[in-house]
C-alpha cells in the first residue's frame, strides 16, 4: 500500500490518500486539490505529489509521520 500526506505537500491539511498504484493516489489527490484547496491540478503538481508519494513502510513515510507530532 502506498499513501499521499497533502501535508507533505506544504498544506496545512490533513488529508491522506491511500492506494496500490500512483495513478490511483494521483486521482484521489487531484480531486481533494480542486474540491479542498480549490487547486489547478497542471502537470507540474502532478509530478511534485508524484514525489511525496510513499510505500506504507519505507523510510520516507515514517519521517512524515513523525514530523506529524
Amino acid at each position: 500500500m502506498k499513501d499521499f500526506h497533502c501535508s507533505d505537500a506544504g498544506m496545512k491539511c490533513d488529508f491522506v490518500a491511500r492506494g496500490e498504484s500512483k495513478d490511483e493516489i494521483l486521482r484521489q489527490a487531484g480531486q481533494h486539490a480542486q474540491q479542498a484547496h480549490q487547486m489547478t491540478v497542471t502537470p507540474e503538481l502532478a509530478k511534485k505529489v508524484e514525489t511525496l508519494i510513499h510505500d506504507e513502510g519505507s523510510e520516507e513515510h515514517r519521517r512524515s509521520m513523525a514530523a506529524r507530532h
